[in-house]
Formats: C-alpha cells, sequence, structure tokens
C-alpha cells in the first residue's frame, strides 16, 4: 500500500496543481475578458462625440470647415487686392482762380488709391467762363506732360494724408 499511497499522493498532488493552475487560468482569462469589456466601451465612447458624431465624421467636419477657410481666405486676399487699387483718398479745395471775380466758385479735387496713383480734377470759374481739366497721378505725382497749380498740390497733398 505503501507504494500506491505515493503514487496517489503524487497523481493527486500532480492533479490538484492542475486543477490550480486551470483555476488561476480561469481567473486571468476572466480578469482578460473584463479589461477587454472596460477597453471596448472606452473605445465606443471614445470614437463617439459629445453630440453622437464619431471621430471620422469631426475630422471631415474639420477638413470641410479648413476647405471653407482656405476659400474665404483667398476672397479676403482678393478684397485686399481690390482695396489697394480702389479709389480711397479724397480731397477737395475751394479757391477764388480770379480776384474778386470768381466768388469763390473755382475747385479741384484729388482723388487717389492707396498707392498714390488716380487723378486730379480741376474746375476754374471766371464771371463769364467755366474751364475744367483732369491730370493723371502716378505714386503721388503729376507726369512730365502736366504741371500742377499750388491748389492742385494742395489736394494732392491733403488726399495723400488720408
Amino acid at each position: 500500500m505503501r507504494g500506491m499511497s505515493a503514487a496517489f499522493t503524487t497523481d493527486f498532488l500532480i492533479s490538484f496543481a492542475v486543477v490550480v493552475m486551470f483555476l488561476i487560468l480561469i481567473g486571468l482569462i476572466m480578469n482578460l475578458y473584463s479589461e477587454l469589456s472596460t477597453l471596448k466601451k472606452r473605445y465606443k465612447k471614445m470614437m463617439t462625440g459629445a453630440e453622437g458624431l464619431s471621430i471620422e465624421q469631426m475630422l471631415a467636419d474639420v477638413n470641410d470647415t479648413i476647405g471653407k477657410y482656405k476659400k474665404f481666405n483667398s476672397k479676403l486676399d482678393t478684397l485686399e487686392e481690390l482695396m489697394r487699387n480702389s479709389l480711397a483718398r479724397v480731397a477737395v479745395i475751394h479757391f477764388d482762380a480770379f480776384e474778386k471775380t470768381g466768388q469763390g466758385l473755382s475747385w479741384c479735387v484729388a482723388i487717389l488709391d492707396r498707392n498714390n496713383n488716380g487723378v486730379v480734377f480741376s474746375s476754374i470759374c471766371g464771371q463769364e467762363t467755366e474751364r475744367s481739366y483732369v491730370k493723371p497721378i502716378e505714386g503721388g505725382r503729376t507726369t512730365e506732360n502736366y504741371k500742377l497749380t499750388k491748389e492742385e498740390e494742395q489736394a494732392l497733398r491733403q488726399a495723400m494724408n488720408r
């Protein structure tokens, strides 16, 4: 019996060790399943935004917004270019072209863009006649073919300082 009890004890210990290892493995599997379940919940929560949108949908929305921003920025650049070339600076001067006869009815107007390009309009009024002139302005100066009067120069300086 002694030999049998030793074999029985050895078989029992081996079986007991296998059962214990099996139970430990089942415990580890249950623990892993629990952690996997927790990770799945976190993943679903992460993939669904505050409004029920998935991250993919949010990224698509961000991409659309970036496209709209680029179009808006392009239009803004176009508007800035138009603003640089628009007539934005104006000055008006009234004066007497002829002593005691013009009654202050003569005038000149300087109209310039932001690059100081534009025109100067002048109207010289006398008792019986009126003359009108237009002189081009480039870079804040008139061309060689035209000479500005002191009133036109004054209007040009005022317009450039605005």
